[in-house]
């Protein structure tokens, strides 16, 4: 099914034109992410302007994507409508992940400083580093119609579940941490975990976009059995 709809964004011009802007969108968010998540992880500054500037930018690919698929479509009613709606849907994930890595930089900042080293940090550390992988994947996977590398994109999610569920529980059931974590760390890794786990299960709709029909995008694949089965996000 992705297959056929590749082929339509490559012969259309205004399709093609909102698969290439959509291309570009996820470039951008990835780069973004990188730099509004390692003031938390690394340290590293980052600069409040260009955060909120590059927010901006990912909001206006998705208002360009809209308006190049609804052109298509009010040109062409009758084409290509679920090629069309899979652009939409996918932009709406992107920008998803926009506002998720400006609520990294904005957790940084309202703490003001980074994420301190222990067995918590090492799990989220794990995450966000997959989650770097899962980007350059979901792009690979979306630009060239590769099925295989969309589900490990989508097998990379569960696991990033389970370790932030993980993160959860040992910050509300263990009482290790009461020395190494300050009520206000706690509260930062918490968001941290919530917001890691977001930002994967945003890329992994977009992945899913690859392997599943349009109605099921954002689900696990089917295995036969015909039930929809619903990941844990």
């Amino acid at each position: 099914m992705f297959r056929q709809l590749f082929d339509m964004w490559n012969r259309k011009d205004l399709l093609r034109q909102a698969f290439n802007d959509t291309i570009e969108m996820l470039g951008l968010s990835r780069d973004f992410f990188m730099k509004a998540a390692a003031p938390l992880f690394m340290g590293h500054k980052a600069e409040k302007q260009m955060i909120y500037d590059t927010d901006k930018k990912i909001n206006v690919f998705e208002i360009e994507i809209r308006k190049k698929v609804l052109e298509h479509l009010s040109i062409s009613p009758h084409e290509d409508t679920t090629a069309a709606l899979v652009l939409i849907t996918i932009a709406v994930d992107i920008e998803r992940l926009g506002d998720y890595s400006k609520n990294f930089f904005e957790l940084w900042e309202l703490y003001g400083g980074r994420l301190l080293h222990n067995s918590v940090f090492d799990i989220l550390n794990v995450v966000n580093d997959r989650i770097g992988k899962m980007f350059d994947n979901t792009i690979d996977s979306f630009k060239n119609a590769d099925m295989d590398i969309a589900h490990q994109v989508m097998n990379a999610h569960i696991e990033n579940s389970k370790n932030c569920e993980e993160i959860i529980a040992i910050l509300i059931k263990s009482d290790e941490l009461d020395e190494t974590l300050s009520c206000n760390q706690r509260v930062l890794v918490a968001l941290t975990a919530r917001y890691l786990k977001r930002v994967s299960a945003h890329l992994k709709n977009i992945a899913s976009s690859v392997v599943n029909p349009f109605d099921t995008i954002g689900f696990k694949p089917s295995e036969g059995s015909g039930e929809i089965e619903e990941y844990d996000d």
